[in-house]
C-alpha cells in the first residue's frame, strides 16, 4: 500500500509501475471508474486508438472540417 506525502503525490510499487511500463517522464491520467479511480498510461494513446482509422480514405482532419462546415476563406 502506498502512502500519500503532504503533497499529495503518491509512489507506485515496483510491480505497479514494471506491469503498466511506467517510466520517468510517462503520461498517466486518473479516471473514475464507477465508484473507482483508475490509473490511464499514455492517455492520449487510447484517444488516438479511438479515431484511428476514421478517414480511411487517406483524408485529413481540415479536410472533414471543410467538408462538414465549408471551406474558410
Amino acid at each position: 500500500m502506498s502512502k500519500v506525502t503532504a503533497k499529495y503525490q503518491i509512489t507506485l510499487p515496483v510491480k505497479v509501475r514494471k506491469e503498466l511500463g511506467i517510466v520517468p517522464g510517462a503520461e498517466v491520467d486518473i479516471v473514475k471508474k464507477g465508484t473507482k479511480y483508475v490509473i490511464v498510461v499514455d492517455p492520449i494513446a487510447e484517444i488516438r486508438n479511438k479515431w484511428r482509422g476514421k478517414f480511411k480514405d487517406e483524408s485529413t482532419t481540415m479536410d472533414y472540417i471543410d467538408q462538414v462546415r465549408g471551406p474558410i476563406n
